[in-house]
């Protein structure tokens, strides 16, 4: 029911030409031009609130079917775990069912002939995993680690040793501690979720596809999206996980490339490199260091005890018996 790599969001909807739909609204947006005529009206979805405090939003103009939310934790606890691409799509068909519109569906006909008709279009999908640490301990020391590291043309934000995140206009990837993110939205210490998250040092992974990187990668259409091409983007989209950092290996110097050594022993020293060279020449080198698990960009905290995280034996945790039970 529930998958170890699975969905947090989806934003989707459908056009119906033949119209003729149930209109659900929570107002109307007028855009008007410069001399006050009205130009474009755009409907806005309406918010539907389920227990737990959780909600969705469900729009239709009698034309066009929109659902935004976490369908999967919808009127559930607590969202853990949650459903893969399968279960997700039959969370969405209840949702739509339930206010009386019809379900999202793929395209139909040959795309080339005049039956064609397009199915529903995905224009946001966060895809999400938990993975263990051993420890609160741990879990804040691989937030700090994380912290550190770089995303190519991707800009970081880190709130302490909690959270850390980066984000562009084609997608968003964060990480934070789940035990802690889940007294901020009001889970009690008793919860057994809650401990077992705090007992394993469980760090959530998400990243959020928007529209642009799911048109580019071919995978806004319902049809084209399935569990192993979620999981195969989730994975290629976290490398950054797989990244060992290795400063603390007394044999690295000896087994860095010649003309990189030099670099990488003032990064070791805490040194800013800055001041050494140039920006062209310190971004070759960072490529090349980044394979060794260095990260030269960012100057390094000589005045902390390093702290060895191998992120890189992390894996995806196994949704436990008792979830299943809580949780359903």
């Amino acid at each position: 029911m529930f998958n170890e790599v699975f969905i947090d969001w989806i934003t989707a909807s459908q056009n119906h030409q033949e119209g003729g739909l149930p209109i659900i609204t929570g107002g109307v947006v007028v855009h008007y031009d410069a001399s006050g005529i009205p130009r474009l009206e755009r409907n806005c979805a309406a918010s539907f609130t389920g227990s737990h405090g959780t909600s969705i939003r469900v729009g239709c103009d009698g034309f066009r079917v929109s659902l935004s939310g976490n369908v999967g934790r919808f009127g559930r606890e607590n969202n853990l775990f949650n459903f893969g691409w399968e279960g997700t799509k039959e969370a969405c068909a209840r949702i739509l069912t339930d206010v009386g519109l019809p379900i999202f569906t793929a395209s139909s006909g040959i795309k080339e002939h005049e039956n064609y008709k397009r199915g529903a279009v995905v224009s946001r999908l966060d895809i999400t995993a938990n993975y263990a640490t051993g420890s609160e301990t741990q879990a804040r020391a691989a937030i700090r680690w994380l912290g550190e590291r770089s995303i190519s043309r991707m800009k970081r934000g880190q709130a302490g040793d909690e959270s850390v995140w980066w984000s562009n206009t084609r997608h968003m990837f964060k990480t934070y501690i789940k035990h802690i993110e889940m007294l901020a939205h009001g889970v009690e210490k008793e919860n057994i979720a809650y401990q077992w998250c705090k007992d394993r040092g469980v760090v959530r992974v998400e990243m959020e596809l928007k529209k642009r990187l799911l048109s580019d990668l071919g995978l806004n259409d319902w049809d084209t999206l399935s569990q192993k091409k979620i999981e195969e983007l989730f994975h290629d989209h976290t490398q950054i996980l797989k990244a060992v950092d290795r400063s603390d290996e007394l044999d690295l110097i000896d087994s860095l490339p010649i003309r990189s050594r030099i670099y990488a022993s003032a990064w070791l020293a805490g040194k800013d490199l800055r001041d050494l060279a140039g920006q062209a020449t310190l971004y070759r080198h960072s490529k090349i260091l980044r394979e060794y698990g260095l990260d030269i960009l960012h100057v390094r905290n000589v005045n902390q005890l390093p702290v060895r995280v191998r992120i890189v034996d992390m894996k995806p945790l196994s949704v436990p018996d008792w979830y299943q039970q809580v949780a359903a």
